[in-house]
């Protein structure tokens, strides 16, 4: 019975403290995204703090509502279009914070598997260089 009750406490720690998405120096918060049709694409912001004295980068993202994630920033072109460029990593600097915000960096979710409808949600796992994976919680948003 001692030995559930402690596996249960270990679990429940493991639980709250991945929720807050908190690893290794790196936490994540107000993670959301856009509503999506199922075969369209969405996106998802947050805002990640690296308390280390070390740089990390994000380098991916997983997630089984998509059939792909990207990586992107957008940005205006000279011809005044607004475009995606994909990019291989987003460096989070030593203690410093790094937002991934609509007209900016973000992660793409691309070909949605289902819809995404305000106030669902869904896990995402964040790939850092030296962090490794955190598994994070977000919340389907409408844009302001």
């Amino acid at each position: 019975m001692k030995a559930i009750t402690t596996t249960l406490l270990l679990l429940l720690i493991l639980s709250v403290s991945s929720a807050c998405g908190d690893s290794n120096g790196i936490a994540v918060k107000d993670a959301w995204a856009r509503p999506g049709f199922r075969g369209d694409n969405s996106a998802v912001y947050l805002t990640i703090n690296n308390t280390t004295d070390q740089g990390d980068g994000l380098i991916g993202a997983n997630t089984d509502i998509a059939g792909g994630t990207e990586i992107h920033l957008s940005k205006m072109d000279t011809a005044g279009t607004m475009t995606m460029e994909r990019q291989d990593q987003v460096v989070i600097p030593a203690k410093d914070s790094v937002e991934l915000a609509p007209g900016g960096l973000h992660i793409m979710l691309v070909i949605l598997g289902e819809d995404l409808s305000v106030g669902d949600t869904f896990p995402v796992t964040l790939e850092f260089q030296r962090a490794g994976d955190i598994t994070i919680e977000v919340e389907v948003k409408q844009p302001d």
